[in-house]
């Protein structure tokens, strides 16, 4: 397999990851756009080592592809389509509501002030019952 059609999946992947908004000073786009301009190229002298420790017949470009494989398979929500969570699983009898109230947190995170931040640590840090 050509390094450059692996190279044109690893961009259009981090073209099509999403942001994350929790963390906008680290994303994975970065690190897939890394993955596009230096990959591993093959050395002749190690290859036969790499036989030995990928198994036969297993190429770093074939690695890479798995790879490239399993990174389209998370973007396209193979596996939560594959199998599905129950509603019993998003609602425990111990805290029925938890997923629903994490999820209403996440979504607000992003857009919350700086002081909102700082009030919501401090009333984590301190509960009045």
């Amino acid at each position: 397999m050509n390094r450059a059609v692996v190279a044109k999946h690893y961009a259009r992947l981090a073209s099509r990851w999403p942001q994350d908004v929790l963390r906008p000073e680290t994303q994975f786009q970065k690190v897939l756009m890394a993955r596009t301009e230096s990959a591993p190229s093959p050395n002749p002298e190690i290859q036969g080592f790499l036989e030995k420790v990928l198994g036969p017949g297993q190429t770093p470009r074939a690695v890479e592809l798995k790879e490239v494989n399993a990174l389209y398979s998370l973007l396209e929500n193979r596996y939560s389509k594959a199998s599905p969570l129950s509603t019993d699983m998003m609602k425990p009898k111990s805290d029925p509501e938890y997923y629903s109230r994490l999820e209403r947190e996440l979504k607000a995170t992003p857009s919350r002030s700086w002081f909102g931040k700082v009030f919501n640590r401090v009333k984590g840090l301190v509960r009045l019952q």
